[in-house]
């Protein structure tokens, strides 16, 4: 019986592309990709494998990668790898100093005001589980004030995290988000009209 990692739909291949990506990392040598993106578009590349995350409310893996030719950080779901293989090349000096300065300056916050009804408390941290974040319970509100910290290139993705809590959920701060909420609604509404 094959052990598969969660979040790959008990895929063998998968599971192989996840303990791939953890000995990359622990040797720390490069990779060589092919990802497929949500379009079906493949990008191949050669990178340094910087982070492996999971992600427990999408249920999957993601590998975080530093493409040093661009001076930027990827991630990929690990679902979408067409494949990896492991180089000789060690990952070069300074990758780890220059992916946290990247990580540094793209973090950003949004606070969100999170009424206690359709399960919403719940539904949030369990959403929000794989990023940074600060909780307070206002007792005269009967409200959770979570302050959430992201990278811009997650920026979708909260969006997407924070609509599907519905009406339970207010952006607070900043103003750029909380308008961002507002024209995504209106969008929608047009949709339906």
């Amino acid at each position: 019986m094959t052990k598969t990692a969660p979040g790959l739909a008990c895929s063998t291949r998968g599971a192989h592309l996840v303990e791939e990506c953890l000995l990359l990392r622990r040797q720390k040598r490069q990779l060589a990709y092919a990802n497929r993106d949500s379009s079906g578009q493949i990008y191949e590349g050669i990178c340094s494998p910087c982070r492996l995350e999971y992600d427990a409310a999408a249920n999957c893996y993601y590998l975080i990668i530093w493409q040093s030719d661009e001076a930027r950080a990827i991630k990929m779901r690990v679902a979408r790898l067409e494949s990896v293989q492991c180089l000789d090349a060690p990952i070069p000096e300074g990758t780890e100093a220059s992916f946290q300065q990247f990580l540094a300056s793209r973090r950003q916050s949004v606070t969100l005001r999170i009424e206690r009804q359709n399960n919403a408390v719940e539904r949030s941290f369990m959403m929000f589980a794989s990023y940074d974040k600060e909780a307070s319970y206002d007792e005269d509100t009967d409200t959770y004030t979570m302050q959430l910290y992201y990278y811009d290139f997650d920026r979708r993705e909260i969006l997407q995290q924070i609509l599907s809590l519905g009406a339970a959920a207010t952006v607070l701060a900043p103003a750029e988000m909380r308008e961002a909420i507002i024209e995504r609604l209106k969008a929608a509404w047009q949709n339906l009209q």
